[in-house]
């Protein structure tokens, strides 16, 4: 009798997320390192999803990985309100990169943005909660039934009714534009003493990085102010330098109430998420019950990861660098779908920073096979790639990159 294989054992004995379990691509990672990853099955690929859109920082990086060991052996876990030097500093750097006041920390995306909308439904007295329509803000039943993705559907009977920003794209010009227009009429709808707050994505993941208009987020932070509105601004993809800022709200000059941290906070290496709230709200509670809490509440562990992400993301100008070479491969896919080989074949070249999505006229999964072959773990929906890689991609490794995909490409519209 033969030894079961690695992939046989985990596939007899774990789930895998949002899939068929017959149908999951067998892929064994034994090593990572930067915007790479090796597998026993495909050899060394480009990591263009970064994962699971988190590892920002690249992959391997000592800093973070002795910020953690250090912590291991200092105090590797504590109770929520437990002071600690590794939660103080984290705090303040948070309340430093973001400009706003105290962190609720979580272990994902999906509770803080949970407890974010607890805290402007216990702050406002309100409960109405809107998003845009195709919005995508977690998986628990909760915040699957306020956003609009469509993986909420074999839940939805039993979920409460949504509120809707509808958000087409490409929108038609005008001002005020037809996002901003819809987002005042669900408001009137609803009625403006009815909504605790309106929760955005800074900048929109695997729904289609769709550009808003221009007029969009500072419409919406005029409406909040006018109606006593909170504005929840979730950077759990687009945050920590993702889209070429720090925060991709900083594209639109507009400052939110609460901010939903997750994914790149800690670059992946340890599960940790958070929600940043304003002076106010912070004041809010020094005389009111927070109803907030979680056994692994500031795990001192992530928080050391955090921290040392920080420091990664800081000192090797890494949203610098998000910016550059986001721009530089943006400018290889235009030329790209320019090309009369391709051109017409590519609807849309998009995104911002080190997120960019390239939309085709037909579904894209037999190009993702195409580039997993050549070297390339490129993450899709339908008819769009998207682009995702760790911040810490060189510019030389960016132009091995886009000859890739470009060699990708024209095998794919042969």
């Amino acid at each position: 009798m033969t030894k079961p294989s690695l992939a046989a054992t985990q596939q007899a004995h774990l789930l895998s997320t949002w899939s068929v379990q017959t149908a999951v691509l067998t892929m064994t990672i034994d090593q990572a390192r930067g915007a790479r990853f090796h597998t026993v099955e495909h050899g060394w690929l480009w990591d263009l999803e970064s994962q699971v859109y988190n590892v920002n920082i690249g992959h391997g990086h000592a800093h973070v990985q002795d910020r953690m060991i250090a912590q291991i052996r200092e105090q590797c876990t504590a109770a929520p309100n437990v002071i600690l030097p590794i939660r103080a500093e984290l705090g303040a750097l948070l309340s430093r990169v973001t400009g706003l006041e105290k962190a609720f920390l979580a272990t994902g995306g999906s509770e803080a943005v949970e407890n974010a909308i607890k805290i402007a439904r216990l702050v406002t007295g309100r409960s109405k909660i809107i998003t845009r329509r195709s919005s995508y803000h977690g998986a628990t039943l909760a915040v699957l039934g306020v956003a609009g993705d469509a993986r909420k559907q074999p839940f939805v009977r039993d979920l409460a009714p949504a509120h809707h920003i509808e958000d087409p794209y490409p929108y038609a010009p005008g001002s005020p534009s037809e996002w901003v227009r819809s987002a005042e009429r669900v408001i009137a709808d609803l009625g403006p003493d009815k909504v605790a707050a309106i929760l955005l994505e800074g900048f929109t993941g695997t729904n289609g990085m769709q550009h808003p208009p221009a007029d969009f987020w500072p419409a919406i932070r005029a409406l909040c102010d006018r109606h006593g509105i909170l504005l929840i601004d979730d950077e759990i993809f687009s945050g920590f330098g993702r889209t070429g800022k720090w925060f991709a709200r900083e594209h639109w000059g507009v400052k939110p109430d609460m901010m939903v941290l997750g994914k790149g906070l800690t670059s992946g290496y340890a599960p940790l998420s958070g929600v940043m709230v304003s002076s106010a709200i912070a004041a809010h509670f020094d005389e009111h019950r927070l109803w907030c809490g979680l056994t692994q509440y500031a795990h001192p562990v992530s928080c050391a990861a955090a921290v040392g992400v920080i420091e990664v993301i800081e000192r090797e100008q890494l949203v610098d660098n998000s910016e550059r070479i986001g721009a530089a491969l943006h400018a290889r896919l235009v030329a790209l779908a320019r090309k009369p080989a391709v051109h017409g074949a590519i609807r849309d070249v998009r995104g911002l920073g080190l997120m960019r999505a390239v939309e085709f006229d037909r579904p894209v999964a037999p190009l993702h096979a195409i580039l997993l072959a050549k070297g390339a773990y490129v993450p899709f929906r339908e008819q769009t790639l998207f682009l995702c890689p760790p911040l810490c991609l060189s510019g030389a490794e960016m132009h091995t990159v886009a000859d890739l995909l470009e060699d990708g490409v024209r095998a794919f519209l042969k």
